[in-house]
C-alpha cells in the first residue's frame, strides 16, 4: 500500500516539530561557512573589454585608394561577416597561447605573483599558456565583436596589471609579425620592379608596392594594432569569491534539509522501538 500523500499543513507542522534539529544542524553548517569564508583566500574579478582595432591603425586605408583594383588582390588579410580583421581573432587565441607565455616567462613580476596563488610554481611556458587557458576568459558581448576578457586573482592591483600586460604583449606580437611580412613583401616588390619592363606590369606592382609600405608605416604607429581597448582593465572594489551571502545561504538550506532528515529518522526509530 501506498503511504499517503502529506498536506501542505501537516508538513509545515513537522518542521515545527523539528525545529530543534533543524537549528542545531543550521548552527553547526553556518560554523562550517564561517570557517569555509575565513579560511579561504578572497579573489578579485579585473576585467578589460577589447574591439578590433579601426581600419586605418589596420592599414585597410591603403586598401581603398583607388590606384588601380588589381592591386588589391593577394596581399589584404580576409575578414569575417562583422568587418572585423582575422588579426583581431588571432589576437584573442594569441593572449592564452604558447608564444605570448614565453615572452611573459622574463617577466619575474608576472611569474611571483601568479605562483603565489599555486601550490606548485609554474616553470615552463607551457604551464603559464595551460594556465592562462583555465584562468584567463574571453566572452563575447552580444553580437558584437566586442571581447570581455575576466581574470581572477587575490592581489587585484596585479590582476589589472596582468591584463594590461596581455594585451600589449599579444598586440605587439602581431604588429611585430605583420611589420615583418610587409618588409619582405617590400624587398620582394622592389627586386621584381627592377627585372619588370612592362609598363602595365610596373604600374601594378608599384601600387602593390605602395600598399605595403603604407601598412608598414601604420604598423611603426605608437597606437593598439590588432585590439584596441574600450573599457581599460579595472578589479572590482570587493572580493568575489569566496561569495559569504551565498555561501551562508546554502549552509542554512543544508542545514535545514539535514536537520529535519534527522528528526525524520528519529522519529521512525521510536515508532520503531514502540
Amino acid at each position: 500500500m501506498n503511504e499517503r500523500e502529506i498536506s501542505l499543513k501537516e508538513l509545515l507542522g513537522n518542521i515545527w516539530q523539528a525545529k530543534f534539529y533543524i537549528l542545531v544542524a543550521v548552527v553547526l553548517c553556518s560554523i562550517v561557512a564561517y570557517v569555509f569564508v575565513s579560511v579561504t583566500t578572497p579573489k578579485y574579478r579585473a576585467t578589460m573589454i577589447v574591439a578590433p582595432a579601426d581600419g586605418y591603425a589596420l592599414g585597410d586605408y591603403a586598401s581603398q585608394v583607388q590606384y588601380d583594383r588589381i592591386a588589391a588582390l593577394p596581399f589584404w588579410r580576409p575578414k569575417d561577416q562583422e568587418g572585423a580583421s582575422t588579426d583581431f581573432y588571432r589576437f584573442i587565441h594569441t593572449l592564452r597561447g604558447s608564444s605570448a607565455s614565453r615572452i611573459l616567462m622574463k617577466d619575474k613580476n608576472v611569474l611571483s605573483g601568479i605562483n603565489k596563488t599555486l601550490k606548485g610554481n609554474i616553470k615552463t611556458q607551457e604551464e603559464l599558456a595551460v594556465y592562462l587557458t583555465k584562468k584567463l576568459r574571453v566572452d563575447p558581448l552580444g553580437a558584437t565583436p566586442l571581447r570581455k576578457i575576466t581574470y581572477h586573482h587575490s592581489d587585484p592591483e596585479f590582476a589589472v596589471a596582468l591584463l594590461r600586460k596581455i594585451h600589449l604583449v599579444a598586440d605587439q606580437m602581431i604588429r611585430r609579425d605583420r611589420r615583418q611580412q610587409s618588409q619582405s613583401r617590400i624587398e620582394y616588390l622592389e627586386n621584381s620592379l627592377s627585372k619588370t619592363v612592362n609598363p602595365d606590369h610596373r604600374k601594378g606592382i608599384t601600387n602593390l608596392l605602395m600598399q605595403q609600405e603604407h601598412i608598414k608605416m601604420l604598423a611603426n604607429l605608437d597606437e593598439a594594432y590588432a585590439a584596441i581597448v574600450v573599457e581599460p582593465a579595472s578589479a572590482s572594489p570587493k572580493p568575489v569569491w569566496p561569495n559569504k551571502a551565498l555561501s551562508f545561504f546554502i549552509a542554512c538550506a543544508i542545514g535545514t534539509f539535514f536537520g529535519f532528515l534527522t528528526w525524520s529518522m528519529s522519529r521512525k526509530d521510536e515508532d520503531g522501538f514502540a
